[in-house]
């Protein structure tokens, strides 16, 4: 079966994609030319061989659509040292997130709670709304991450249409990560074109989703968003050395090079850096990154991910990062080295990893310095232990002590557990574990790859959390900071998932638990769990009858009702970056009420 071998290990695009002059300019190509490899032949054809599309049909509202964003990416790569980091990297990942798509799509009898009828006669047009989905997810990386100059001397937008000459890509300093979900519809006419929008737009409820998915609604994109987010997340696991499907046998890098790639991820895309309460600090000795904290979220991004062979605890994975180089010991010989950080009146002391500033900027890019002092007052004892638990206390940026979930060892279980099954069952099986970051046993290691909030403190989760190791309510919660922190999640609006109330935070339960779920883990069935964890947390105010929920009146400007149900919590819980949250006009003070 075609299927089988179309992710059986990676050529070197680079090797085969090059085309350079001898002076580095690329020359641009067309869409016919940058598919014409035998691998994104394959893609096409697995793409083609998951839809019931007549020939003609699939000619013109897929594989031109296909030209037409190849045209458009031409060898830009996904990333800049992430994943598919190689010239046409982001080419290759948008034909496999549309692979993965369509297999997961069949999990799914679409339109969803419609008939049989009405799904027989749409169900192809949802999986063309599914591979536009995915195709599109990630396209606007290439107007707003990276400057394109041309060979004539000026620089190149590609809504301006295809690149005209032979050009040249940088990526653009201090860049913002979350910028290209929002404007990738600017690209979405050039490549779906007038007659797939047509289509689409026949069912503007499916047009919506659509839409929704490819500018980072994820709360409104329903199953469109749903499936996109893990045939990514599936893509990605796969250029990472991810076990995508015991059927790919390629050659897979060390576990050094792993990890310096989940190094890089982390401090220029996840972390704040040389700011009061930051994870990391830049001096002109080294990179600076608070323990336990980053080198948390780098061995939860490796699992989530389906990266074999990353130690089980703390202590080991500090063993494995200095004995590769990654990192610089101390005058011990040990690991963690004890530091002072002063910035202005602000002063703490953490532990931290001295880390190679070569490892995250090459030679060419100079980083932002820390403006205040980092100095070392001690070696540290290179362990998690008694040390680390006084500096988590101590710490803005401190963390419950928490172990990593069973969802470390995911790649061996999900072998034995699939090892019996057809090659065919095997790949499906494995992709829907690899997109669910490895099924239920990975999804509480997440919670490292979420932001830790506004200045890093979880301060108020070190009494409850720390009794449950692997808390889904921690994660929640750090979850929900970066959310507010980031305006991800709305507050006050018609819909939000927090308001302001009698000067606290009303957080809708059970919705924003919910949509917490199929964010991170790709359903929602695990809510409930979600929920019970984080009320342990006692974050929240209880009612006036001693229980945990609060309902309030909403007003709304026709003078209509509703009601809302949650938890409230303090301001600093959730927002910790200061500045005034005003409430919100339409619920009016006092209105409280017991729960029924």
């Amino acid at each position: 079966m075609l299927i089988r071998k179309l992710l059986r290990g990676r050529r070197n695009a680079a090797g085969t994609d090059s085309v350079q002059d001898d002076t580095g300019w690329e020359n641009p190509r067309t869409g016919a030319q940058l598919l014409a490899t035998p691998y994104r032949q394959q893609l096409i054809r697995a793409v083609q061989e998951s839809t019931s599309l007549t020939a003609p049909v699939f000619e013109a509202y897929v594989k031109e659509p296909l030209q037409r964003y190849a045209e458009r990416v031409q060898l830009l790569p996904a990333s800049e040292s992430h994943h598919h980091s190689y010239p046409g990297g982001m080419l290759d990942h948008g034909l496999e997130t549309c692979v993965f798509g369509l297999r997961l799509r069949r999990q799914h009898l679409l339109p969803p709670k419609e008939s049989p009828e009405r799904q027989s006669s749409s169900g192809e047009l949802w999986s063309v709304a599914v591979i536009y989905a995915c195709l599109l997810h990630d396209i606007a990386k290439v107007v707003v991450d990276v400057d394109i100059h041309l060979k004539s001397g000026r620089r190149w937008c590609l809504w301006e249409g295809t690149i005209p000459d032979q050009y040249r890509v940088r990526y653009i300093k201090g860049r913002d990560y979350f910028l290209h979900a929002v404007a990738n519809p600017l690209l979405c006419k050039e490549v779906i074109g007038n007659a797939g929008l047509e289509w689409l737009r026949s069912q503007p409820e499916l047009f919506g989703l659509v839409m929704y998915a490819i500018s980072g609604h994820a709360e409104r994109s329903g199953v469109i968003g749903e499936i996109v987010s893990q045939a990514d997340r599936a893509s990605v696991a796969k250029s990472l050395g991810g076990k995508v499907s015991h059927i790919d046998r390629a050659p897979r890098e060390s576990l050094q090079s792993k990890l310096k790639g989940a190094i890089r991820h982390i401090v220029t895309e996840k972390i704040r850096l040389n700011e009061k309460g930051a994870q990391g600090f830049v001096t002109s000795e080294a990179l600076w990154l608070v323990t336990p904290l980053v080198p948390r979220e780098i061995k939860s991004y490796l699992l989530s991910h389906g990266i074999e062979g990353v130690p089980s605890n703390e202590s080991r994975l500090y063993d494995e990062m200095q004995s590769h180089g990654l990192i610089m010991e101390n005058m011990e010989g040990r690991s963690v080295w004890k530091c002072r950080v002063e910035m202005e009146e602000w002063r703490t002391e953490l532990s931290m990893l001295k880390v190679h500033k070569s490892l995250v900027w090459s030679g060419d890019e100079d980083p932002e310095m820390f403006s205040g002092n980092v100095e070392v007052i001690g070696g540290g004892n290179g362990v998690v232990g008694e040390s680390d638990q006084q500096d988590r206390e101590a710490s803005p940026t401190s963390v419950p002590n928490e172990e990593v979930s069973p969802g470390e060892e995911s790649g061996e279980l999900a072998g034995a557990a699939i090892g019996s099954k057809n090659p065919q069952d095997e790949l499906e099986a494995s992709i829907l574990d690899i997109a669910t970051g490895g099924a239920e046993q990975a999804s509480p290691s997440v919670e490292s790859q979420q932001d830790p909030g506004p200045g890093g403190s979880n301060e108020s989760l070190s009494e409850p959390a720390s009794s449950e190791p692997s808390s889904p309510g921690a994660a929640f919660l750090a979850w929900l900071r970066g959310g507010l922190e980031t305006h991800k999640i709305l507050m006050n609006d018609s819909k939000a998932l927090v308001h302001a109330v009698d000067g606290m935070l009303l957080v809708v339960s059970p919705k924003v638990f919910k949509r917490y779920c199929q964010e991170v883990q790709g359903e929602e069935r695990s809510w409930k769990q979600v929920q019970d964890s984080f009320q342990k947390l006692k974050l929240h105010k209880k009612n006036k009858g001693g229980g945990s929920f609060h309902k309030v009146k909403v007003v709304g400007p026709n003078k209509k009702s509703s009601t809302l149900s949650g938890y409230l919590v303090g301001k600093d819980d959730l927002i910790q970056r200061g500045g005034e949250v005003l409430d919100n006009p339409f619920i009016e003070p006092g209105l409280f009420m017991r729960p029924t």
